[in-house]
């Protein structure tokens, strides 16, 4: 359990020993950083000492408490402060007002008014601090690394070490269309911090203390048993040492580069870092692979063009190309269609398929079908079958997903209920939606926990979870604070304000 730093400034002996001992006892969450008997002393030591709350008394030597209050507040923001002081006189507290002080305590000091205000105080840095942990993950997660405040950083990640693991279930993330993916963070009550820039993704930030009884790698181990229910194949790096705060926004970097450099379609994978030998992608000689596909296009051989890229695919899956290594030889096999006109669809379609096509792909040959079918192999099959490009037929896949949202849902099963290949299933979304399968998926399911939680308050969160499709409490947890911003449980609790 996190916990927060105080720093107290005040003159009086006996007034600085009382404020002591009601943080020791009273304020399981905070501990003393450190204490000073004058402001211009506290004010040199916020920045050796990194507190989180400042308390201090109004009237001190060298520089008062209002003084160093806006002083702290210039070049320390987050820094919450409290003042202490023997005097009622309103101006005292205007000027304390106006200083953004979180609150003033009149001397002698109550145990019940000063633990009411730490109880306020910690639910205002439990707030923060899990907004900027946020952040600074989705931050480390871009590369986005030089801007993150080096002393807030510090804050946030204050363990001696953390062990570190990313597991990826299926395909990379889309990266050519933005869909509005969901990004996914553990809720604060979670010892281990989590974040995903999808759904599909779990980064584990283990801080070391808590590995006493086994290892970090069991852990991933569970984890992965709970999650590859979920998931046609995954893949998970990990770093096989804890690494200091300092190193920690490099070696996530190393965990997300290794991935995108080692995923390969339908196999899955655990990669251990440094130890395990890397592996590098096998490329074929430049031009080689694709040499007889350009050759067919030429000779305007459509049919035999087609055969050619199912062989090439057959040929990748052999020799366990990754997924980047594949997606590039995939944009050059669109181009080749395009420019000798076989390829009806736009650049920009392209791309929003191929997205869909690597990031559900359960498997090589599923990901074959799906290339094929953007080439235009049987496309008009599907128009032949009726007119199910519309915006009647879309709600009827919609309203399938919000009948069955207790069961496993997935873009395939979709496709095998309805009779339409995946990249239809992805025309549609494009045609009628904003958002991609998953994130309609997810909005569905969380709406109808809402109106589960509105008319059956006795149950309890791990029931609503079940009846809408996760199985897993926490991460139903995350999911609907990421949709709602809120968890389940204070979404809970405002209903029944109400």
């Amino acid at each position: 359990m996190k916990m927060y730093r105080i720093f107290v400034a005040e003159d009086e002996p006996a007034a600085l020993n009382h404020i002591l001992t009601l943080i020791e006892l009273k304020c399981p969450r905070f501990e003393v950083a450190g204490t000073a008997d004058n402001g211009k002393t506290a004010f040199e030591q916020m920045e050796k000492q990194l507190p989180d709350v400042l308390i201090t008394d109004v009237r001190m030597p060298l520089m008062d408490g209002i003084e160093l209050v806006c002083k702290v507040k210039e070049k320390y923001p987050s820094v919450l402060s409290v003042i202490i002081s023997g005097y009622q006189e309103f101006d005292y507290a205007r000027a304390a007002i106006q200083a953004g002080v979180c609150d003033y305590i009149l001397k002698p000091v109550k145990p019940s008014v000063f633990q009411d205000c730490m109880r306020t105080i910690r639910g205002k840095l439990d707030k923060s601090y899990y907004t900027l942990r946020n952040r600074m993950l989705h931050k480390i997660s871009t590369a986005d690394t030089d801007i993150i405040d080096k002393i807030e950083f510090s804050r946030i990640f204050s363990e001696e070490g953390y062990y570190v693991a990313l597991f990826r279930k299926n395909g990379l993330p889309q990266r050519f269309v933005n869909t509005g993916e969901t990004e996914i963070f553990s809720i604060p009550e979670e010892q281990i911090m989590v974040y995903g820039r999808d759904e599909m993704e779990t980064l584990c930030i283990c801080p070391k203390e808590l590995m006493v009884y086994g290892s970090f790698y069991e852990l991933m181990q569970h984890i992965i048993e709970k999650e590859k229910r979920s998931a046609s194949y995954y893949t998970l790096v990990l770093l096989g040492e804890a690494v200091p705060p300092v190193e920690l926004p490099p070696a996530i970097q190393r965990l997300y580069q290794k991935l995108d450099s080692c995923l390969v379609i339908g196999k899955s994978r655990t990669i251990m870092l440094p130890d395990q030998e890397e592996q590098q992608a096998r490329v074929l000689e430049e031009g080689n692979d694709l040499e007889y596909l350009r050759h067919l296009l030429r000779q305007g051989e459509r049919r035999k063009a087609t055969g050619e890229v199912e062989r090439c695919f057959a040929e990748w899956e052999k020799r366990e190309y990754t997924q980047l290594v594949i997606e590039d030889k995939v944009r050059e096999i669109f181009g080749l269609f395009r420019r000798h006109h076989m390829l009806e669809e736009s650049v920009e379609a392209c791309g929003y398929y191929m997205d869909d096509a690597f990031y559900y792909a359960e498997n090589m040959k599923r990901l074959t079908e799906s290339v094929l079918q953007i080439l235009g192999k049987n496309s008009n099959q599907e128009m032949a079958r009726g007119k199910i490009d519309t915006q009647e037929y879309f709600e009827r896949i919609l309203c399938y997903m919000t009948e069955n949202l207790a069961n496993p849902l997935s873009p395939q099963m979709i496709c095998r209920v309805f009779g339409i290949s995946q990249t239809y299933l992805c025309r549609l979304f494009r045609s009628y939606s904003s958002k991609s399968f998953s994130k309609m998926l997810n909005e569905i399911r969380i709406e109808k926990a809402c109106e589960i939680m509105n008319n059956r308050n006795e149950l309890f969160v791990k029931d609503i979870a079940a009846m809408v499709g996760y199985a897993d409490q926490f991460y139903f947890s995350r999911i609907f604070r990421a949709v709602k911003g809120v968890s389940p449980s204070e979404y809970m609790e405002k209903l029944s304000r109400v």
